[in-house]
């Protein structure tokens, strides 16, 4: 079995979260029909027990473990993609718990979309532990709880659609020859830290392109963090994504959609649908963070 190549490498970064990780890697050892696969682990600086965490799971799973002293989740995980040898990359966080199934769903959905150089997958979270202001409202689901839910079926992601980073995946052959690199600027480590995914995958996908595929089948579930729905962080977050979002170039409407009025038309339909006062707040101060990142990018 160690012989095989691996199909599937998964990816991830991590930091001084031993205890999350030893339960990540159970159940990736556990994972049902699974193809031959890698975990490629990238401990960027850490301090605590994740080495040790690391070598227990020899024995169970074909580990990579690498070491990245300079912070950044990009650098990171551009050490762990140097490192990655399976066709499919998949994408994961040190704190989420997929479904026995996660990876045998991967595969299968990389076979039926062979055109499909991207892929996402459903991320589920305690909705219970959400603030209703921030339930009510699926931008803001996405964003502070880290919802990403389609449905339960494939479908192509529509313009300016991509997945989130803990449930994702590329083929390697997307990545070789330079093409794409995770970006080192953006992201956890760095002065602005959101935006990664969407740059590293634009390089990959452009927004307009109808290449990029959800697969409802595979899951995992994220942790809730409390303290992203009070009202300061999140504002700072909303703020973050659209300087991001700005400095990226990517518009709030698709270009052609509606002429010079169709920006004005999508807030004005955006805010009419607002359900409090704090939903209004952050969009208004995500369009804030864009205008921003639009000066700043020139």
């Amino acid at each position: 079995m160690r012989a095989l190549r691996p199909e599937i490498s998964v990816v991830l970064a991590t930091r001084d979260r031993a205890d999350s990780l030893d339960r990540l890697l159970g159940i990736l050892a556990a994972q049902l029909r699974a193809p031959a696969f890698e975990v490629v682990v990238v401990d960027n600086g850490g301090r605590d027990r994740t080495p040790e965490v690391l070598e227990r799971f020899r024995d169970r799973l074909r580990i990579v473990a690498l070491r990245e002293e300079a912070p950044g989740k990009g650098r990171a995980l551009n050490r762990a993609l140097e490192a990655a040898r399976g066709d499919l990359i998949v994408f994961t966080d040190d704190d989420v718990l997929p479904r026995p199934d996660w990876l045998a769903e991967f595969s299968a959905g990389a076979g039926r979309h062979p055109g499909s150089p991207v892929f996402g997958g459903r991320i589920r979270v305690d909705e219970e532990a959400v603030p209703g202001w921030v339930r009510r409202s699926g931008n803001l689901m996405g964003l502070l709880a880290v919802r990403h839910d389609l449905g339960t079926r494939d479908l192509a992601y529509g313009w300016g659609e991509y997945p989130y980073g803990p449930n994702m995946a590329v083929r390697v052959s997307c990545l070789e020859g330079g093409r794409a690199a995770y970006p080192e600027r953006l992201g956890p480590g760095t002065a602005v830290p959101v935006g990664d995914e969407s740059a590293f995958l634009q390089a990959i996908s452009p927004p307009e392109a109808d290449d990029r595929t959800y697969l409802g089948a595979a899951v995992v579930t994220h942790p809730v963090d409390p303290e992203a729905f009070r009202f300061g962080r999140a504002a700072r977050r909303c703020f973050l994504a659209g300087l991001a979002h700005g400095l990226l170039g990517v518009p709030l409407a698709p270009p052609g959609d509606g002429g010079a009025g169709a920006v004005p038309r999508r807030m004005a339909r955006r805010l009419a649908a607002c359900r409090s006062a704090r939903e209004l707040a952050c969009i208004c101060i995500r369009t804030l963070g864009w205008r921003r990142g639009r000066s700043l990018r020139g």
